[in-house]
């Protein structure tokens, strides 16, 4: 289930929105839609988004708060529409019902808000209340809107015609009231237009009237439509959740964050005539650790003869530890293994037992220094220093002299690579990682033998010296808890 309009950025839910979301999470509500009705909601509104993995937001001014919207406000709205959790412009229209602000402020409020719909392509959440008329007559002069009619309360000919202009009409507990019979409206609207919203913590249904709404009772709209359409719970809830996803866009999210999101280059919202304002971090990371996984080639580079002697393809497995000391940089130390039997294979089959498998142990340390590091998808570039620990095995020949040889230096490495974030709200941030990392050794290995020829060849006791690199695509998976 999805509930299409919850206002947890109420100062009602400021002692428990975590235990209000877990609960509402174990009775099988999958995400949320958080409007914002006032100018000072617009930045909260966004922060609850960022905090929660499942809450989506919109942004807009309530028709009761009218006389507050000017021309800053429609500027912060156009801007922060562009934050990668706004799903939609709302909760805007017009209410008649009190005279909070007068109809011209509301109207003009609304049409602006409109435009801002226009401009961004994001649906509107609309607030309808005993002003159809206007409503239906501003919605046909801006055909290309798209949008759901929240909470609604208005009759049959009205709900024709929002599903002629292509709107959804949202649900509350306001179908179970007996103060107004709504059982013909849902009859006409068919199941695809339907989404399903508590409007938390306003209209609790039965028996709970006059108590604080939450997003988990969402369940007895959805069981209400169920009776009157004469259909099962799970049809209803399946469909209305395809429904919300379809507009809100939420099944494609991370695809478009990860690719095609118009700001996954964008930190800060900008504006000619107004500041610029910083959006706060979405992905909690300061000290994280996990395992890394890759491939590691290593090539022995000889002054004369056959110049390249290389070790393709060995596995290698470690772990990361990193600590992100600034904003854009990460100290990381990481731990690889690699066994290298390369050297055994190209034996033939009478001379395999002359050699053992090598072993290569290397601990990095580097500054990662990240492009964009408020963004799901960070780039990266990294530069630092390595200390190899490699166990080699060698043999000079006859009489039959197979023994091990320590080789232990500290060189540099570098790397590029690319972090994607995933919020696990109060759990921390899971990250995954790939990478291409090049490590050297400084100095110049030298030998009393020439390890490229065969035990039993006449020049295995010539003297050589090489340099070393070390070439490793790998990936790994980081968690930075959230209590550090």
């Amino acid at each position: 289930m999805i509930d299409t309009h919850c206002h947890l950025n109420s100062n009602k839910y400021n002692k428990d929105i975590d235990l209000v979301v877990k609960s509402a999470k174990s009775e099988g509500v999958e995400y949320f839609i958080v409007p914002a009705t006032m100018p000072e909601d617009l930045e909260k509104t966004i922060k609850i988004a960022e905090k929660f993995a499942e809450i989506y937001c919109a942004l807009g001014v309530h028709p009761h708060e009218s006389s507050r919207f000017n021309e800053n406000v429609f500027a912060k709205i156009l801007n922060l529409s562009k934050h990668k959790k706004v799903v939609a412009i709302g909760e805007i229209g017009l209410d008649y019902h009190y005279d909070f602000s007068t109809p011209d402020k509301q109207i003009s409020a609304f049409e602006r808000q409109l435009e801002i719909g226009l401009e961004t392509k994001l649906p509107i959440i609309l607030h309808n209340r005993e002003a159809d008329k206007d409503i239906i007559n501003i919605l046909k002069s801006n055909s290309k809107l798209e949008g759901v009619c929240h909470c609604y309360s208005s009759g049959v000919e009205v709900a024709e015609e929002l599903l002629e202009m292509g709107f959804y009409i949202s649900f509350t507990a306001n179908i179970t009231f007996s103060q107004k019979d709504m059982t013909e409206v849902v009859k006409v609207v068919p199941m695809d237009k339907i989404m399903l919203e508590t409007d938390s913590p306003y209209m609790t249904p039965h028996p709970n009237r006059g108590k604080r709404n939450v997003p988990q009772n969402v369940i007895k709209v959805a069981e209400k439509i169920s009776s009157i359409k004469n259909i099962s719970l799970e049809e209803v809830i399946k469909m209305t959740t395809e429904n919300a996803k379809r507009l809100f866009r939420i099944p494609i999210l991370v695809l478009s964050l990860f690719l095609l999101s118009n700001n996954l280059y964008s930190q800060d919202y900008y504006d000619d005539e107004y500041e610029v304002m910083e959006v706060p971090d979405p992905y909690y990371r300061k000290l994280g650790f996990g395992p890394l996984l890759g491939t590691n080639t290593f090539v022995d580079r000889y002054p004369s003869g056959n110049r390249s002697f290389s070790y393709e393809g060995l596995f290698s497995a470690g772990g990361y530890i990193n600590y992100r000391f600034l904003e854009n940089f990460i100290f990381q130390a990481a731990y690889s293994y690699s066994e290298n039997t390369k050297a055994i294979d190209r034996l033939p089959d009478s001379l395999k037992h002359t050699l053992d498998r090598s072993f290569h142990n290397a601990v990095e340390f580097s500054i990662i220094g990240m492009v964009i590091p408020k963004n799901m998808v960070n780039f990266y570039a990294s530069l630092g220093t390595t200390y190899f620990m490699n166990q080699i095995s060698a043999n000079r020949g006859a009489p039959l002299y197979k023994h091990y040889y320590d080789d232990k230096k500290w060189g540099l490495n570098t790397g590029i690579g690319i972090f994607v974030n995933f919020s696990l709200g109060n759990m921390g941030t899971l990250v995954v990682n790939a990478e291409w990392k090049l490590g050297f050794r400084l100095d110049e290995i030298q030998l009393n033998y020439d390890p490229r020829e065969m035990s039993n060849s006449p020049n295995i006791n010539i003297p050589t010296t090489h340099t070393t690199m070390s070439s490793v695509p790998r990936g790994g998976i980081i968690w930075y808890i959230p209590f550090f």
